[in-house]
Order: structure tokens, then sequence, then C-alpha cells
């Protein structure tokens, strides 16, 4: 399956396009979603929008300060790193999931689409190095 053809990987796609239409990311992102929302996949994306992981998207403050302090964005920043360093592999959401989570304490035994977010992202070329906040 191609993750940027999944649902959350089209919402995530369909929000970087909105983004380059000069709407704010968490604009962007509601658009995108169309009720859909579920808070984990939107904390994945927002988070790596404001920490400059998202190609043509400038770094700020779209997090509320809830979703900063939760695990998904920290979540997605490990996807990311771990993609982008290891880009001859093509891992499954699953499959990402277990290896970024290893270490952390308390996570989630699966993923809730944060990483459909991640890999939709790198499907389309469209993640890059951003800062790590930890």
């Amino acid at each position: 399956m191609v993750i940027s053809q999944s649902g959350y990987g089209v919402i995530t796609l369909n929000a970087v396009e909105l983004i380059r239409q000069q709407l704010s990311p968490i604009e962007a992102w509601s658009c995108a979603v169309a009720e859909k929302e579920k808070g984990c996949p939107k904390s994945a994306f927002l988070g790596l929008c404001q920490f400059g992981w998202v190609k043509g998207v400038q770094p700020g403050e779209y997090l509320s300060a809830r979703a900063l302090n939760g695990p998904n964005k920290d979540y997605a920043i490990r996807a990311a790193q771990l993609v982008l360093a290891d880009s001859e592999t093509d891992y499954t959401p699953r499959q990402l999931w277990t290896v970024i989570t290893t270490g952390f304490i308390q996570a989630a035994a699966n993923h809730n689409q944060q990483m459909n977010v991640v890999l939709a992202l790198k499907e389309a070329g469209l993640l890059t190095e951003g800062t790590v906040p930890y």
C-alpha cells in the first residue's frame, strides 16, 4: 500500500498544498481533515510543521500547549529522523511505530495515524531535517 494514498496520507498532502496556497498549517489541517478529525495525526503534522520538518513550511507556533507537551509530535519527529537517516528501508506504519517507540515510556501499543503522516511526507519528498525539541 502506498501510504500517501491512505486516509491520513491524503489529508497530510492536501494540508501541505493548502499551506502553499497561503493558509497557516493550523487552517490547512482543519480544511484538509474535513470531519475526520483525530488529535494524534493532527499533533504529529503540526509538530512536524512547528519544528521545521516539512519542506516549504515556515517553523512557527502551531501546537496548543497541551499538544506541545504530548507525545505525538515526539513520535513524528523520531519517525522523521529515522526515515530520513534510513531512506533505503520502506517501512509500513506498524513497522515504523515498533522501531520508534522502543525506549518510549508508556508508549501506546499501536500508532494512531501519526506514522501515516510521516510516511506520506517522505513519499512525497516533503520531509526535511528540522529541529528536535527535546
